[in-house]
């Protein structure tokens, strides 16, 4: 059966000596693996400028015997952000980024949930290639934006406990996906000797610190419009540090996963 679809490549590895399997993001199937042949050998053709990773295009596919690898027959390029990868920090960003997005998107992920996925990676790889919004601002509203639209939004609105919608200092309770003031997290832990753990992925109970300024900017990213998801800035570095961090923790222990461009991002970044 062929098909014709809009899709963006997320990812690209080798399948023998001269093939490669892709994996694309599209507005019409959602998530799908498709096989190119010759891709890889040293012939250039428009297989490999159209099936790179970071581009959008117009691709045929049709369908294999088992039907859950689709084979590449042509296809054009839209948009290639390029700009992505004119910085290593930025494209190893764009790597992640799109690792969490193809990761999120599974077999029985509904398609508008994937759409809406696929558009806003879309807006994300723009304003990560324009260049004059900060990589950690750009990471922390994808995570939250991601994780929200993937049935996994933490609820900010106030104190899960008193209800206080606006304390001078709170935490960010990772696994619960709740906000709770430093007032009752210091009567949790006086009570049930819990230890106030920032980051410490694998614990039963991580939570992360939010100044106000920082909580203020996750419920932002959680609530702007779409267009307007990066519309904002944050004082210093560290506040930047603190709402990367937060959106990241959640992201990762909600997919109870972590990812290798992660590290390799890090490993840039820092």
């Amino acid at each position: 059966m062929l098909i014709t679809v809009n899709g963006l490549i997320t990812r690209s590895y080798a399948s023998g000596d001269h093939d490669r399997i892709v994996h694309m993001l599209t507005e019409e199937q959602g998530k799908v693996s498709v096989m190119v042949k010759g891709s890889s050998s040293r012939r250039k053709d428009s297989a490999a400028a159209a099936t790179q990773p970071f581009t959008w295009g117009n691709y045929e596919l049709y369908s294999g015997k088992g039907g859950d690898l689709y084979w590449y027959r042509g296809g054009s390029v839209t948009r290639h952000f390029f700009e992505v990868t004119a910085d290593l920090e930025r494209m190893a960003l764009a790597a992640y980024l799109c690792d969490v997005a193809t990761e999120l998107t599974g077999e029985e992920t509904p398609l508008p949930e994937a759409s809406a996925l696929l558009r806003m990676l879309l807006n994300t790889l723009h304003a990560l290639g324009a260049g004059d919004k900060s990589p950690a601002i750009i990471k922390g509203v994808f995570e939250l934006r991601a994780a929200a639209l993937m049935g996994y939004q933490p609820d900010l609105t106030g104190c899960a406990l008193c209800g206080q919608g606006y304390p001078d200092a709170a935490y960010l309770d990772i696994m619960n996906g709740r906000l709770i003031c430093a007032d009752c997290q210091t009567a949790l832990n006086r009570k049930h000797g819990y230890r106030v753990a920032e980051e410490e992925r694998g614990e039963r109970r991580i939570i992360c610190p939010l100044s106000p300024s920082v909580l203020a900017a996750l419920r932002y990213a959680l609530a702007s419009p779409d267009k307007k998801i990066f519309s904002f800035a944050l004082k210093d570095e560290v506040e930047e540090r603190d709402f990367a961090r937060a959106a990241e923790t959640y992201i990762l222990n909600q997919l109870e996963q972590d990812f290798e461009t992660l590290r390799f991002y890090h490993s840039v970044a820092d």
